[in-house]
């Protein structure tokens, strides 16, 4: 007897908004003082402050972004950055993306839910290892491939900005996810992320060990080392050497020496720091401190 056929229906996925191109990305430690004069483009951009804080002149006005905040710039709006006293640490990312849905960002400002960082990590860390992106160019007009880019590197920028929004457009609504309660959240919190990076950055004139986290933790080295790979990419090693050579970019600014830098970040040696210096940055300190005069 020949068994009738199952009628299957497909449904049509509603795109809420669609990013069609990425234009530029930037990840900046900015000096104090520092005025970046200004531009206009037909495509939209977001400046999200890591770091400290950053003032942003649109549409005539002075928006102060504070560490954890997200600015939307509409196509055709011009603006400047410019930074105080301080040196934040400012992300920023332009594309285009025509879909109605983003006229919602227009001229907005958000403080990003912690629970969506991460986003705007996996966007940085894709970007580092999808493009040839410069440590210092805020002049950077288009984005190049490395020549051996991560594998679907440009698709997960894009879906990692269309989620970010996405959850943006779901908070302002006050639309929460429903989520399920997990007894192993607690061990796969961003807070304790954010722990660890907070013992690394206070330890960066000191020296460091993995015993001595997870001695302050309380969590097996094993285990520390593998939640944190998971939730950043980096090993925690990669990360602590990351965290010297940004604290070194600003004492370099400052006009410390390379000896004095060196010993103040217990660096071996003056040549220990800037094979490392060079691996992070892509140029050694000296190239550095003329790149940025």
């Amino acid at each position: 007897m020949e068994q009738e056929k199952k009628k299957f229906y497909m449904h049509k996925i509603a795109n809420l908004l669609n990013i069609q191109k990425i234009v530029t990305i930037h990840y900046q430690v900015l000096g104090s003082h520092y005025v970046f004069p200004g531009e206009t483009h037909d495509f939209w951009e977001i400046n999200y402050v890591d770091k400290g804080n950053a003032f942003v002149g649109i549409d005539g006005q002075i928006v102060e972004l504070k560490q954890g905040e997200i600015l939307f710039i509409k196509p055709n709006q011009p603006h400047y950055l410019e930074t105080g006293d301080g040196e934040p640490n400012v992300f920023i990312a332009s594309f285009l993306c025509r879909s109605p849905s983003m006229n919602f960002f227009c001229d907005k400002k958000y403080a990003v839910p912690e629970k969506y960082r991460y986003l705007l990590q996996n966007i940085m860390t894709e970007a580092s290892d999808t493009f040839n992106l410069p440590d210092f160019d805020p002049n950077l007009s288009a984005l190049e491939l490395k020549e051996n880019p991560n594998l679907g590197g440009e698709q997960i920028i894009k879906n990692s900005l269309e989620t970010l929004f996405i959850y943006l457009l779901r908070h302002a609504q006050n639309k929460q996810q429903t989520q399920e309660f997990f007894v192993s959240k607690i061990a796969d919190s961003t807070e304790l992320q954010d722990e660890i990076v907070r013992i690394l950055n206070a330890k960066l004139y000191d020296r460091f060990t993995l015993e001595s986290l997870r001695d302050e933790l309380h969590y097996g080295t094993t285990q520390l080392c593998t939640f944190f790979k998971k939730k950043t990419g980096m090993t925690i090693y990669q990360t602590y050497l990351k965290l010297k050579i940004d604290e070194a970019k600003k004492l370099i600014r400052k006009n410390f020496s390379f000896s004095e830098i060196a010993d103040k970040l217990c660096f071996d040696s003056v040549s220990t720091f800037t094979f490392v210096f060079k691996k992070h940055v892509g140029m050694t300190p000296g190239e550095y401190r003329n790149s940025i005069k």
